[in-house]
C-alpha cells in the first residue's frame, strides 16, 4: 500500500482477536475472527532508535481506545522482525486525498466540517486522562496522519512521536532540546522554546483545518512560492485583510448540496464564518492565545448547525414556551441527567400537534455533540416504531428537541401493572425489535445506527401502546456497508444495559444493542427493572438453567401465559444476552422469534 523511510505497508486478510487487551492464556479463550488489516512492517536497523520507535507505537494504541483513534490488533517483533498490525481504513490517509483529488469526488461541506469534527473529537480523547490511560501529546498532527474509514471517518493515526505526561503531573509543562515534528505544521513556540503543550497539537491540527478548507496541502507549491512557511502564514495574512474566502477550495464555491438532509443550497457564510475563527485562533502563535479542544469542537458543531440543519425544523423558543405553559411543572413528564421534558400543543404544518419538549440544562446530560447527532438521525431516520422528530431550538442560551408525543409514556412505568398483559408484552417486544432491525439495517438514504442506550426507560409508549425507540443522544452513526462488524469506543451507556464485552474491552457492535434488548426482554418478563446490584441477567440465567425460570415471570401475569410461549420468549432473550456476541442473533431474527412466541400464546 505504501512505504516511507523505515517501513512498507500491506493489505491483508489476517485471523485476529477481537481486542488487544488479553491476558494470560486467555487469549485461547476469546473469539477469533478473519478480516482485512494494514500490517505495518518496520525495517530492521543497528541503532535502537528503530526498536524505541516501534515500542513508542504500541503503547498509546493499547490505551487509547477510540472510534477516531486507529485501532491496534497486534504485533510482531520477532528476531528481526518488528510488525504492526492495525485495522484497515478503506479510503487511505487525507494527505493522500487532498494531492490526488479527482472530478466528482470532492468532498461536501459538511463532509469536510464532520471530518473535522473527528479529528478533534480523537484529540479531546488523546489530552485526557483517565484511570488506566495518560494524557498525551501526538507531536505530528498532520493530513498524512489522518486515516479515512468509511463514509470518511477519520481516525488519528502514526503514533511514533508521541510524547506522555508523566501520571499524576498532567497539568506541568514539558521542555525539549530536540524539537520533534513535520514542517509546516509544527507549533511556532514549540519550535522557538522547547515547550510542549496540548496546545503544540491544536496549532497542527489548525493548520489541518485549512488545509481541509482549501483543498490543498499546507505545503503546496501554490503556498511556499508565496511564504516558504507554507499555508499558516498565509492564512494569518488573509484573515487580518478579511480575504480569506480567496483560499476556499473552488469546488466548494461551486457546491449545490444536492443530499436531501440539507435543503439549502451553496456554502452558508455564517458556517464558513464561524470555521475561518475557530481555525484562525489555533494558528495563534503564542500557546496562550490558543483556544482549548472544547471550545474546538464547540465552534465546529456551531458551523456544521449553520450548514446542515433545515429552516424548517427551527421552532422559536416563544413558540415551545407558550405550547408547555410556560414550562410549567404541571406539563413536566420527565427528567433525567439531559433536564426536563414538557408535554404541550402547538400548530405544526397548520395542525394541532401534542408535542413533548426536551429542554437541555446547560450543566447537564447532552452536549452540543450528542444534540446534534439526536437530530440528525432522527431527520434521516424515519420508522413507525422511532419516535419521531418535530423540531428543534437553539440559540445562545437553549437547546430543545421537540419530538411527537407519546399518551403512555415510558416502558418501565407499566412494567408492574398486570393491565400491560402477555399479549401486548409481546407485541411491544416485537415493535422494539423491529425498530432496533431498521436503526441496524440503515437504508438507500440512511447509514446503520447503534443506539448504545437501550433500556425500558428510553421506550415510549403511544395511546396504542405501541412501542418506540427514543434518545438517540449516545447513538452512533456506522459505516453503511455489508463489511461493517465492530468498532473500539470508549464504552457508554447505562450500567447493567451495557454489553459485557463493550464495556471490558470497547468493543462496539450491532450485537452490543442486541445485548441491551436481551436485557429489556427479562424486564417485561419480570416485571421489574435491572437491578445493578442484584443483577437480573444473572438470576435468569441460573433459574433457566435449572428449568424454574417461571418463578421470575411477574405474578401479575404468570398464570395466563402459555409454558410454549414463555419457553420461546425465554430461548430468544438468553440467545441475546450470550457471552460471545457471534453468537447473539441479529435484530431481524429476535422479530422472528418474538413473532414465534406470540402465535403460540393467541392459538392457545
Amino acid at each position: 500500500m505504501g512505504q516511507d523511510r523505515y517501513s512498507f505497508v500491506y493489505k491483508a486478510e489476517l485471523d485476529h482477536f477481537d481486542s488487544f487487551a488479553m491476558k494470560g492464556n486467555k487469549t485461547l479463550e476469546l473469539p477469533r475472527r478473519r478480516s482485512t488489516v494494514t500490517i505495518k512492517h518496520i525495517l530492521s536497523r543497528e541503532d535502537t532508535e528503530g526498536q524505541q520507535s516501534f515500542l513508542s507505537k504500541i503503547e498509546p494504541l493499547t490505551r487509547n481506545i477510540h472510534p477516531n483513534i486507529v485501532s491496534l490488533l497486534g504485533f510482531c517483533d520477532e528476531h528481526d522482525h518488528m510488525i504492526l498490525v492495525y485495522e484497515y481504513v478503506s479510503n487511505g490517509n487525507l494527505g493522500d486525498y487532498l494531492s490526488r483529488k479527482e472530478k466528482g469526488a470532492n468532498l461536501t461541506w459538511v463532509q469536510r466540517i464532520k471530518l473535522c469534527i473527528d479529528i478533534a473529537r480523537g484529540l479531546e480523547y488523546l489530552h485526557s486522562t483517565t484511570d488506566d490511560k495518560k494524557k498525551l501529546i501526538h507531536r505530528d498532527i498532520r493530513s498524512d496522519n489522518i486515516l479515512l474509514g468509511e463514509n470518511f471517518k477519520a481516525k488519528i493515526a502514526n503514533f511514533g512521536l508521541t510524547r506522555f505526561y508523566p501520571r499524576g503531573d498532567e497539568e506541568s509543562t514539558i521542555y525539549e532540546t530536540k524539537v520533534t515534528g513535520t514542517s509546516g505544521y509544527m507549533d511556532p513556540e514549540y519550535m522557538w522554546t522547547g515547550k510542549l503543550t496540548a496546545e503544540t497539537d491544536l496549532y497542527s491540527f489548525g493548520v489541518v483545518l485549512f488545509e481541509i478548507l482549501t483543498g490543498r496541502l499546507a505545503y503546496d507549491s501554490v503556498y511556499t512560492k508565496e511564504n516558504e512557511g507554507g499555508l499558516a502564514p498565509i492564512v494569518r495574512q488573509h484573515f487580518k485583510r478579511g480575504t480569506l474566502k480567496e483560499l476556499v477550495d473552488p469546488e466548494l464555491k461551486k457546491e449545490r448540496d444536492g443530499k436531501n438532509f440539507t435543503p439549502r443550497e451553496g456554502l452558508n457564510e455564517d458556517s464558513l464564518n464561524t470555521f475561518y475563527v475557530i481555525g484562525y485562533r489555533c494558528l495563534a502563535e503564542q500557546q496562550a492565545q490558543r483556544p482549548s479542544i472544547k471550545d474546538v469542537i464547540h465552534e465546529l458543531y456551531r458551523a456544521l448547525y449553520f450548514q446542515e440543519f433545515p429552516d424548517s425544523l427551527h421552532i422559536p423558543f416563544e413558540d415551545i414556551r407558550r405550547a408547555t405553559g410556560d414550562f410549567s411543572l404541571t406539563n413536566l413528564v420527565g427528567k433525567g441527567g439531559f433536564g426536563r421534558a414538557y408535554k404541550g400543543d402547538m400548530s405544526l404544518n397548520e395542525e394541532l400537534s401534542h408535542i413533548v419538549a426536551k429542554r437541555n440544562d446547560a450543566g447537564l446530560g447532552q452536549g452540543e455533540d450528542e444534540f446534534f447527532t439526536e437530530i440528525e438521525i432522527l431527520f434521516e431516520h424515519k420508522h413507525e416504531n422511532v419516535i419521531s422528530l418535530l423540531g428543534y431550538c437553539k440559540n445562545e442560551n437553549e437547546r430543545i428537541l421537540v419530538y411527537e408525543y407519546a399518551s403512555n409514556g415510558s416502558l418501565d412505568r407499566h412494567l408492574k401493572h398486570a393491565s400491560l398483559t402477555w399479549t401486548k408484552r409481546l407485541n411491544i417486544c416485537i415493535e422494539v425489535a423491529m425498530g432496533l432491525d431498521f436503526l441496524h439495517r440503515g437504508g438507500s438514504t440512511q447509514a446503520p445506527v447503534i443506539h448504545r442506550d437501550l433500556k425500558s426507560t428510553n421506550i415510549l409508549l403511544n395511546g396504542n401502546w405501541m412501542a418506540k425507540i427514543g434518545d438517540f443522544g449516545l447513538s452512533i452513526i456506522t459505516p453503511g456497508n455489508d463489511e461493517f462488524d465492530s468498532m473500539f469506543d470508549t464504552a457508554c451507556g447505562t450500567y447493567g444495559y451495557v454489553d459485557p464485552l463493550y464495556l471490558k474491552r470497547g468493543l462496539l457492535s450491532r450485537e452490543s444493542d442486541i445485548y441491551s434488548l436481551g436485557v429489556v426482554l427479562l424486564e417485561i418478563m419480570c416485571g421489574r427493572l435491572q437491578d445493578p446490584h442484584k443483577n437480573l441477567v444473572d438470576l435468569v440465567k441460573q433459574y433457566h438453567k435449572e428449568g424454574k425460570v417461571v418463578e421470575l415471570v411477574f405474578e401479575g401475569i404468570r398464570d395466563k401465559i402459555l409454558p410454549k410461549s414463555l419457553i420461546a420468549f425465554v430461548n430468544i432473550a438468553c440467545e441475546c444476552l450470550h457471552d460471545e456476541r457471534e453468537k447473539r442473533p441479529s435484530a431481524s431474527k429476535v422479530v422472528l422469534q418474538l413473532k414465534e412466541a406470540l402465535k403460540f400464546q393467541l392459538d392457545g
